[in-house]
């Protein structure tokens, strides 16, 4: 048995895959209902049953999660994801900004406006269910870097996808309120 699944056969049940999440509204199932949507895929014969046929059995539902749904998940929230941010921060905090720093899922926007020229705003992705992660990097990133030293204000942005879910207008007015007391406002995108 091949450890190595080809290239042209995993692209064939990536699509498949791809297409049965859409069709199923993947991002937006409970866990529960997405671990019933994953096993239907392992038995399916143009999916589980292609790919037991190059690993083993035991690995067929690990790579059809890790290899396949985890890249459709990853792929739905780039897609999501605004393109422009500059909007967003004039839109939340009043600033003409440009970014100065960048790394994954976190960035850093130096405000160009005359009267506010000392503040900055540090903007971290995440989700709506786990936003606490994206405050928890953002506010590391703040810890551990000069620049907030010498900063007249920070701003903390976390801009978090909802996953194709609705997210309930007590829910966002709760995260609201919790973030301001630590100085921090959403911006939540990809809602249904």
């Amino acid at each position: 048995m091949s450890t190595k699944i080809p290239q042209s056969v995993a692209k064939r049940i990536k699509a498949i895959v791809f297409q049965a999440a859409d069709e199923a509204d993947y991002l937006a199932m409970a866990r529960p209902d997405s671990g019933a949507f994953l096993n239907r895929l392992v038995t399916r014969p143009d999916v589980g049953g292609e790919i037991i046929t190059y690993i083993s059995r035991d690995e067929v539902r690990h790579y059809i999660k890790d290899a396949i749904l985890n890249r459709y998940s990853k792929d739905k929230t780039k897609e999501a994801t605004p393109d422009h941010l500059k909007p967003i921060v004039k839109s939340t905090y009043g600033l003409e900004a440009e970014e100065s720093h960048s790394e994954v899922k976190l960035c850093l926007y130096r405000s160009t406006t005359p009267e506010r020229e000392n503040e900055y705003v540090v903007i971290s992705e995440g989700t709506v269910l786990k936003w606490e992660t994206a405050l928890k990097k953002a506010l590391l990133f703040i810890s551990a870097k000069p620049f907030s030293k010498t900063a007249s204000e920070v701003h903390i942005l976390l801009l978090l996808f909802a996953q194709h879910k609705p997210v309930p207008p007590s829910d966002k007015k709760n995260l609201k309120n919790a973030l301001k007391r630590c100085g921090a406002k959403p911006y939540i995108f990809g809602e249904r």
